[in-house]
């Protein structure tokens, strides 16, 4: 009987234990700020409203509790303004009950940006999440290879961005692989075609009586910029900095940025080409760039000059260039203008370049994998997110007007303007003068471009390791100064072409062609 009464005694124990811990669990189903967990990256990506959905936890089930992180957030920028910090502080409140986490959001310009990043890979530092781009700031593949991105798997992108990935054309999802096969980051999903564009001051076309339809080539603006000169004295013709070179275009190329190689459009073979064919097919460019640099046209510092975009800002220069010009995105270069409105003149067809020109990627560093996923699954699926980062606050950075469209605030002290790094474009709030049907617009843009048989293609950069890092730094000290006009090309050109090809020019243009016709073999193209 002793025995049994133990028994008893203990049971009785056991589910008084039992009852508390559900009363437990019950009341931290209703904790709004730890409610989070991997299944609450979801989110309703209809809302457009400029605040939060309260979450209605008393409906929920209990979910498991995450303990909080904090995360880390490098990008590319435009001084975003003294606001940065308050706006931040914005989006940690909302990633605590979201997915109980917080972000240090790490702009950079876009000068510093690869250097930096550089730095920091190199010395193992950990950190979370950065902006990344198949061909341009932290290069995609060439990262890959030093080790370090971290693979995104079909099971993680399922369990912690199911949302995001849902936003992505099936179609466009290939050009995430590397050249393993495996997906290393996650698309910034936005126009995914390039067309180069001059972007030119309005005020400056009427007053010149500016036919924008009769420009087609890059040599066509020639008088307009003379013009400019002889009647704006404090007026730059034509803008351009480190940054901002490369308004080449033939209509004989099949090829533009975000493309691993050219090709002849009447080439049948598809054969590439090389680095000496490209320099010196471009000698008349570069001669046009050196009268226009010579006549004054050009900014004197444009090939020290590191960002352009703080002399772009000042308002005083007539003529950029845009080298992926998109539905709408006259607005975005009225910011960068100094509040000027601008118009295009493509210079270039439209080429389909993929959703991979621009990603956010984990770092292999990062002690919070899932979390920083389920961050990026936020900022490309959950709309006030994605305009809080871009936009900032409500009333202090912008007005809200009638359905999506708002008006920002001039001077707001929050004007990053770089949508297209932080997330899903087609979730942002419209601002005039762009039309209601501008995110339309976009999407047939992506699906009409041309696609290039080189599509799909990218180079396996091992077997040529030491002579693209020896053509680079040939590239760097010649290039810039080519493009932006401020030097004889009949005197540089034969140096950097000999400098190249001491550096491993031909080595690199013989395996870049051997992984091409192998590809085309494989497409049938061969």
């Amino acid at each position: 009987m002793k025995s049994s009464s133990t028994v008893l005694k203990w049971c009785l124990l056991l589910l008084c234990f039992s009852i508390i811990a559900a009363c437990s669990s019950n009341n931290n189903g209703n904790n709004k700020n730890t409610n989070a967990t991997e299944n609450t990256a979801a989110t309703d990506t209809t809302n457009t409203t400029t605040e939060p959905a309260a979450n209605n936890t008393a409906e929920e089930p209990a979910k498991e509790e995450l303990p909080e992180v904090k995360l880390t957030f490098y990008y590319p920028s435009n001084p975003p303004g003294p606001d940065q910090q308050a706006v931040n502080d914005e989006i940690n409140k909302y990633l605590k009950e979201k997915i109980n986490a917080t972000v240090d959001l790490k702009p950079l310009s876009f000068d510093e940006y690869d250097p930096k990043l550089n730095t920091i890979m190199a010395a193992g530092e950990e950190f979370d999440v950065a902006w990344g781009s198949k061909y341009w700031l932290l290069s995609y593949q060439a990262n890959i290879d030093k080790g370090a991105l971290l693979e995104l798997t079909d099971d993680m992108i399922s369990k912690y961005a199911p949302e995001a990935r849902a936003n992505i054309p099936d179609k466009f999802w290939p050009d995430m692989k590397a050249n393993d096969g495996k997906v290393y980051g996650f698309p910034v999903y936005q126009v995914a075609a390039k067309t180069k564009s001059l972007v030119i001051q309005k005020r400056f076309a009427d007053k010149y009586n500016l036919d924008v339809s009769t420009i087609h080539t890059y040599k066509d603006i020639e008088p307009f910029l003379k013009q400019i000169k002889d009647g704006e004295p404090d007026v730059i013709p034509f803008g351009m900095g480190m940054n901002s070179w490369g308004i080449y275009t033939s209509p004989d190329w099949v090829g533009t940025d975000g493309l691993a190689v050219s090709y002849k459009k009447d080439d049948a073979n598809y054969s590439i080409l090389t680095g000496e064919e490209q320099i010196n097919t471009k000698k008349e460019y570069y001669e046009t760039m050196h009268r226009w640099y010579k006549a004054g046209y050009i900014n004197e510092d444009a090939p020290i000059l590191k960002n352009f975009g703080d002399l772009e800002k000042k308002g005083n220069v007539a003529v950029g260039i845009e080298f992926t010009t998109k539905p709408g995105g006259e607005i975005d270069e009225m910011n960068n203008n100094g509040g000027n409105e601008v118009i295009y003149a493509p210079i270039s067809d439209s080429y389909f370049t993929g959703v991979a020109s621009a990603m956010q990627v984990i770092s292999k560093t990062s002690k919070n994998p899932e979390r920083a996923l389920m961050f990026i699954n936020l900022l490309n699926s959950d709309k006030y997110l994605y305009n809080l980062i871009c936009y900032g606050i409500e009333g202090k950075h912008y007005t809200k007007k009638d359905g999506d469209y708002i008006e920002p605030i001039k001077d707001s002290g929050y004007a990053p303007n770089v949508d297209w790094v932080f997330g899903n474009q087609f979730n942002a709030f419209l601002k005039a003068p762009q039309t209601a049907d501008v995110w339309q617009k976009t999407i047939d843009l992506n699906n009409s471009a041309m696609v290039a048989a080189s599509y799909g293609f990218s180079v396996n950069q091992d077997p040529i390791k030491s002579e693209l890092a020896n053509t680079n730094a040939v590239n760097n000290e010649f290039a810039t100064a080519l493009e932006t006009g401020a030097v004889d090309p009949a005197e540089i050109m034969p140096k950097y072409i000999e400098k190249l090809k001491a550096a491993g020019q031909e080595k690199i243009d013989q395996e870049i062609q051997k992984q091409w016709d192998e590809f085309l073999v494989k497409q049938g193209l061969k």
